[in-house]
């Protein structure tokens, strides 16, 4: 939420929908891993295939994303087809995106090969050719291993101390208690921090700790934010002390969530998410 990715996939949520709608990509295969490099301390890249490229494809595994998104410049060097229902623009703090529905032929993604509809955008990473959305990954139980750098599909399910999450525009949304109120986040791999809307925490200002004003990218512009530090976060019977939190200083009357909950600034070994079971745990 807090950089140029988290921005820009923040945008999606708003109006895709009908493009989120989980792919069984993965049914009953093996165990599957992947490694990938962690990028600026929290982006998650993994190397793929697409038909058509001769090269490898650099894909972007962001939880923060309800769709699956294309490069468009690549959509159109390798020559994927458009579908109908063109030319949706997607409009979120006053910023205005223009997107397209493509056919993804042969798709590789660790020993996985998908055929699905996905969006075809300009992205604002100069070597990112897709950005893995929800749609794709909750076709499999899926874990997130941050200190074996890889990620494993199809793994076993969640233990008994996981959290049941709840989907909301397209993402997974967990509880999260700071400061003594229980917060609905997005659990978002693409954020480098924990985000907040202003009007969900307008209690917090006497408790804050060590408060300091930063700007934070969000869905194609610029925005003000209050960072501070809370004596602790708590997601189930995980406890994690002293959690930097950017207080956006704008609000989405759209959004029914009070913001994200960026993984990788957690200091985590691992996360799991059982999309079967709706569960959601971390490590």
């Amino acid at each position: 939420m807090a950089n140029k990715s988290n921005g820009w996939t923040a945008a999606l949520v708003l109006s895709l929908l009908t493009l989120a709608q989980p792919a069984r990509l993965f049914g009953q295969q093996a165990e599957d891993e992947v490694p990938f490099e962690l990028r600026n301390g929290h982006l998650i890249v993994v190397k793929g295939s697409l038909a058509g490229l001769d090269r490898k494809a650099n894909l972007l595994v962001d939880t923060g994303a309800a769709a699956t998104v294309v490069n468009r410049k690549l959509a159109r060097q390798v020559g994927l087809r458009a579908l109908p229902d063109m030319g949706i623009k997607l409009a979120a703090f006053g910023s205005g995106m223009k997107v397209e529905r493509v056919l993804v032929r042969e798709l590789g993604l660790a020993r996985r090969v998908i055929t699905r509809s996905c969006l075809a955008a300009d992205l604002p990473w100069k070597d990112i050719d897709i950005v893995i959305g929800l749609d794709i990954l909750r076709g499999s139980s899926l874990t997130i291993d941050y200190e074996n750098s890889k990620l494993v599909f199809g793994g076993p399910g969640a233990g008994e101390a996981a959290t049941a999450f709840e989907s909301q525009e397209g993402l997974v949304v967990v509880p999260v208690v700071m400061n003594g109120q229980t917060l609905r986040l997005a659990v978002d791999t693409g954020a480098h921090l924990i985000a907040v809307y202003r009007k969900s925490v307008q209690g917090w200002g006497k408790r804050a700790i060590g408060e300091k004003r930063v700007k934070v990218a969000h869905s194609g512009g610029v925005i003000e934010a209050r960072e501070i530090t809370v004596p602790s976060l708590e997601i189930g019977a995980a406890k994690i002390s002293r959690p930097a939190v950017a207080i956006l200083e704008t609000d989405n009357p759209a959004s029914k969530i009070d913001g994200f909950l960026g993984t990788a600034s957690l200091g985590l070994k691992r996360i799991h998410f059982d999309f079967d079971r709706q569960a959601f745990s971390i490590e």
